[in-house]
Order: structure tokens, then sequence, then C-alpha cells
């Protein structure tokens, strides 16, 4: 069928295709896409390694403040100890000094009873009733005495007050200096507590990172061998067919100039990801896309692309319900992801036939038909025998 008529879409067609290039914009191979989770976690790996460095920054900025915090309260709680001892030792000073105040006020006030109780004659008295000379020297160096003794006393007396109040202004400057200690170690405290609650913070969101970071790296790993696995099973499943292709064509080279048509296998629907390689975007696998999708909804006949044999109906893990249709002359189509067999192996099928109805199994996105053409087992690409040029899949070999 001329790929002009093939394409030509009825309303109901059109409404269908639209409908489809909302689900499946480009069916393809699930190998050549990161499946929603991997991509997911890709994503969020990137965003925690980019915030990361921000985290570990902060965290080592809030610990630090902790740490110079710490050190501040700790030098306080050092300084506060020696200011409350100064403190004490200032007291004990001040306490003694009054106690000798005291004693020093009592012995004054017995002076100056006694001077009143004997009154002003008690000196001359004392010098009159002197016996001789001799007693009289006695007695005024007795009289001298105690008034010397009174005199140091009251002296005494006053020097203990006046220090007394140094002893006090003293002890007010120590507790003022105490109280301002004790002030900078409960400042420091305050600060330490901040910064040790937004170290916590931090520590806590930098965990939260780093574990979200563990289970993308397990996602990623974890997907990663099962698409190295399904790589692996791809290129096998391929071999097997091109064998089988081969098998079944028993001759020499094949001219594709000299091949029949084709018909299209999906008639209103136009095709989407051609042959060559394929990059999965996450781990940088390559696959060989050996056939052509086209997207259609699920349960639309397939049609044979020429009359022919059905070689085999089978089901691939990759390819998923597959349909291989020998035409003769060395060329073999196949047909993959179906839903469901519409034929059986050895069953004699007409062009344009319906062989089968698309699906979505195997390794697939969505629902779509992979359509491919061999020639003597070698793989070429199926628009060469709708308008483009019949060339070997580039990535084959």
């Amino acid at each position: 069928m001329p790929l002009l008529l093939a394409f030509v879409a009825t309303p109901s067609v059109a409404n269908n295709l639209t409908n489809i290039n909302n689900k499946v914009s480009d069916a393809s191979e699930a190998l050549t896409q990161a499946s929603k989770q991997v991509t997911a976690a890709a994503k969020r790996l990137k965003k925690t390694q980019a915030q990361l460095p921000l985290a570990r920054a902060a965290l080592a900025d809030a610990s630090a403040k902790e740490a110079a915090a710490t050190g501040v309260y700790n030098q306080a709680v050092v300084d506060l100890a020696t200011a409350k001892q100064n403190y004490a030792n200032s007291l004990s000073k001040q306490t003694s000094k009054e106690a000798e105040i005291s004693q020093l006020q009592i012995q004054v006030d017995q002076f100056a009873r006694s001077v009143y109780q004997q009154g002003p004659t008690s000196q001359w008295e004392i010098v009159l009733q002197s016996q001789s000379p001799s007693d009289l020297t006695d007695r005024l160096q007795t009289i001298k005495a105690v008034s010397q003794t009174s005199a140091n006393s009251l002296t005494e007396l006053l020097a203990a007050k006046e220090q007394l109040k140094s002893d006090a202004q003293a002890a007010q400057t120590v507790r003022l200096d105490m109280q301002r200690v004790a002030d900078i170690a409960t400042q420091a405290l305050i600060d330490s507590q901040h910064a040790a609650d937004a170290a916590a913070r931090a520590k806590a969101s930098l965990d939260t990172m780093l574990a979200q970071q563990a289970v993308d790296l397990k996602i990623a790993q974890d997907d990663r061998a099962k698409v190295q696995k399904q790589f692996n099973e791809l290129r096998a499943e391929q071999i097997r067919i091109a064998a089988a292709a081969k098998a079944a064509g028993k001759q020499g080279a094949v001219d594709p100039q000299a091949t029949g048509p084709l018909s299209w296998p999906l008639p209103g629907y136009a095709p989407g990801g051609g042959v060559g390689w394929r990059i999965h975007p996450v781990y940088g696998y390559r696959s060989c896309h050996t056939g052509q999708d086209i997207a259609a909804p699920g349960g639309t006949p397939i049609h044979a692309a020429a009359a022919g044999v059905v070689l085999s109906t089978s089901v691939s893990i990759a390819y998923g319900n597959m349909t291989l249709i020998d035409h003769g002359g060395g060329m073999v189509t196949m047909y993959a992801h179906q839903s469901r067999f519409g034929v059986a192996p050895g069953q004699i099928v007409g062009d344009q036939q319906v062989i089968g109805f698309v699906g979505t199994t195997g390794f697939s996105t969505g629902n779509h038909l992979h359509f491919e053409v061999h020639l003597n087992g070698v793989p070429y690409n199926p628009m060469g025998w709708f308008g483009g040029s019949k060339t070997v899949v580039p990535c084959w070999g």
C-alpha cells in the first residue's frame, strides 16, 4: 500500500490519534527511558547534591557558633567562681574590720565612762596622793600611758572606720563585677543553647538529605542492574530473531531493491520512534532499536505487511507477544508488544490480514506496535518500504 494512502486518517481516526499522542508521544522500548521512579530519584539526587554543600556549611557554622558560645560560657563559669571567691574574701575582710571596730568602740567607751566617773580632778588627786618623787613619777607615767592608750584606741577606731568604708566600697565593686560575670555566663548559656538548637536542626536536615540520598542511590543501583539485565536480554532476543529470520530465508544475500512492496501494518496511525541507537538517559547504556514504533490504542488490529506464512508466535521477555511472518525471498517481518495473537504458527495469511492486536507487553512504556523487517536475518529500516531508504539498521552488527 502506498505511504500516502496509508496515512489518510478519517475524523474518528484523527480523534484516536489525538488521544494516543496525549498518552504516548513517542512509544519506544522501555530500555530507552528511565522509569518514573528512577527519574524522580535522579532529580532528587541532583537537588540533594546541590543542597548538601550548603547544609554542611550551615552545620559547620552552627557547630562553630555552639563551640564559641560554649567556650565563652565555660570561661564565664570560671570567672564567676573567681568573682564569688573575691566577693567572699571582701565580705570576710569587711566582717573582720567590723569586729575590730566593735572592740575598739568598747575600749573608747570604757575610757569615756572612766573619765566621766572620776571627774576632771582625778588626775590631780593621783599626783597629790603621791608619797615620794619616785611614786609621783610612776603615777605620772601611768597617767600618761592610760592617756596614750585611750588616744591610740580612738585613733585606731577612726582609722578602722575609714578602712571599713573602703572595704565596703571594694566589696561593692567586687559584687558588681561578679554580677557582670554572672550576666555574661547567663547570656553565653542562652547563646550556647540557641547555637546547639541551630546545630541540631542543621544536622537533622543534613541527615535527612543523606538518608534520602542513600534511598535514591539504592533505587538507582537496583534499577541500573535491572536495566543492564534488560539490555542483555534485548540483545540476546534480537540475535535469536535474526537467526530465526535467516534460517527461514535459506538463501544468500538479498537485494532489498528487488523485494516487493509492503503495506502499513497500522493504517491511519503515524510512525513514532525509528531505528538507531537508544541511549538510556540515566545510565548511558546503549541499545540498538531495530524496528519502527507505531503508537495506537490497545486492541487496535494489526495487519500483515504482505502475504506470507506465520513463522512463529511467541512470548518474549523483551518484545512480549511477538509474531514473525515469512514472506519468502529472504524477507521476514516482526510484530511485537501485542496484547494478543490473531494467528497461529504455520498459518497462511494474506496482505493486510489481521494477525494480532496492539498492546504493551514486554519492555514497553505504552500501547504501540514494534514493527521490523528482516532480509536474510539482517534488520533493515522498515521506513525504506514507505518512502525512505532501504538500508540496514545503522547500529546493527
